[in-house]
């Protein structure tokens, strides 16, 4: 990265690729507030206007199969042991994510118990807009009606939207011995495979992850999900790359340091126990900045620019987190002699954050002309509609 300059796609190009997960009429149309709504303050849709449209993200599954459980685990920070007080969800549930510059979507919990193809429902919207629709089945129960209700879901999703990235989540799998683990996952897999052959729809892919709440098993599968909802990915993959391959760096991710979730990382394959040590680092970073990071008054956040660590591990290599943004860190692993250049890393990573903000400043404008483009068609609109009362006036 050193002696070279990295220019993000240019602001049409990522505007371009990022529509395309959005359609134009999906804030237009709305559930009646008795079908819509959730306890935790989810806004409605009367301002959907005036704010940011985002991808899906759709929680669906059977009764009791986990769904809510791995919202508020993942994206709530709540113990998984607390999650056994949790109601069973009685009614569609939507929730903003925000929590960096490339994390924007909207959760929609489902209810097992409502059968959401109802004529009363409009499933056509629901499908339209919708970026992943993650399908959860308890993989300590009978899987069979689940296996009916995934098929009859994604053939009806896909009619719709044949954009949607269809994941389904293993789930409960912390029970499991590892060879119980896989003979499940191949029989689910097979099945849902052959269901979608028989309909004649071998075109829909299906993605299978091994999850619980239990282990970070959950974290990454919904990094997987998340990332393909990312339409700076390759961009971002790409800069990753050039960082490590400059720095003398093994292995680097970029986190979201709310939800642990990894956004992106570079092209050398993932292990889990790396991964698992990632999201301790981060924990610990978090947990001794609250606790002697914050001023006396205690204003001003735990995690900010002058955010860093570095762990020496005890089979010579070096984890080293570095703040990138407000809400986004890297964490690295390298040996402990390419360590022994941490003046090149450092301006290496200067680079690195510096490209970063690029597009994260394309990102922004691009929101800023949807913004405007929602606002001029909803002008119109209630622009239609004046003049249409004024030549019906009764």
């Amino acid at each position: 990265m050193s002696g070279g300059k990295v220019s993000a796609v240019s602001g049409e190009e990522e505007e371009d690729e990022a529509l395309g997960y959005y359609d134009d009429e999906d804030d237009l149309e709305a559930f009646s507030e008795s079908e819509l709504g959730c306890e935790d303050g989810v806004l409605g849709f009367s301002d959907s206007l005036s704010r940011e449209v985002k991808p899906r993200i759709l929680l669906m599954g059977l009764r009791r199969s986990g769904k809510s459980s791995i919202q508020k685990v993942v994206f709530h920070k709540m113990s998984p042991n607390e999650t056994l007080f949790l109601e069973s969800t009685n009614k569609i549930c939507r929730e903003d994510v925000s929590s960096s510059s490339f994390v924007s979507f909207q959760i929609w919990d489902f209810p097992g118990q409502i059968d959401f193809f109802d004529p009363t429902f409009d499933y056509e919207m629901i499908f339209r807009g919708t970026g992943a629709l993650i399908f959860v089945i308890d993989s300590q129960d009978d899987y069979v009606e689940a296996l009916s209700r995934l098929h009859l879901t994604v053939t009806r999703a896909y009619k719709v939207n044949p954009d949607i990235n269809f994941e389904v989540f293993i789930h409960k799998v912390d029970g499991l011995s590892d060879d119980h683990k896989i003979e499940k996952q191949r029989d689910i897999h097979k099945r849902a495979n052959d269901d979608l052959a028989d309909a004649g729809l071998e075109q829909i892919h299906l993605s299978f992850y091994l999850t619980s709440i239990y282990d970070h098993s959950i974290f990454e599968a919904f990094s997987k999900v998340v990332q393909k909802l990312i339409p700076q990915l390759p961009t971002l993959e790409n800069l990753l790359n050039i960082f490590i391959s400059n720095s003398g760096i093994e292995k680097a991710f970029l986190f979201d340091v709310v939800s642990k979730i990894y956004i992106a990382t570079d092209s050398s394959p993932v292990d889990m126990q790396t991964y698992e040590l990632c999201c301790d680092m981060i924990d610990v970073v978090i947990d001794i900045s609250c606790i002697y990071g914050q001023t006396d008054n205690g204003a001003g956040l735990p995690y900010d620019k002058e955010s860093m660590a570095i762990i020496h591990l005890n089979n010579t290599s070096v984890m080293y987190l570095k703040e990138v943004t407000k809400f986004l860190a890297i964490v690295c692993f390298l040996r402990r002699e390419s360590f022994e250049r941490k003046g090149l890393i450092d301006y290496n990573f200067h680079c690195f954050k510096n490209a970063i903000q690029e597009v994260f400043d394309v990102r922004v404008k691009v929101q800023q002309n949807r913004k405007l483009l929602s606002q001029r068609r909803w002008s119109k609109l209630s622009t239609m509609n004046g003049v249409i009362n004024n030549n019906n006036p009764n």
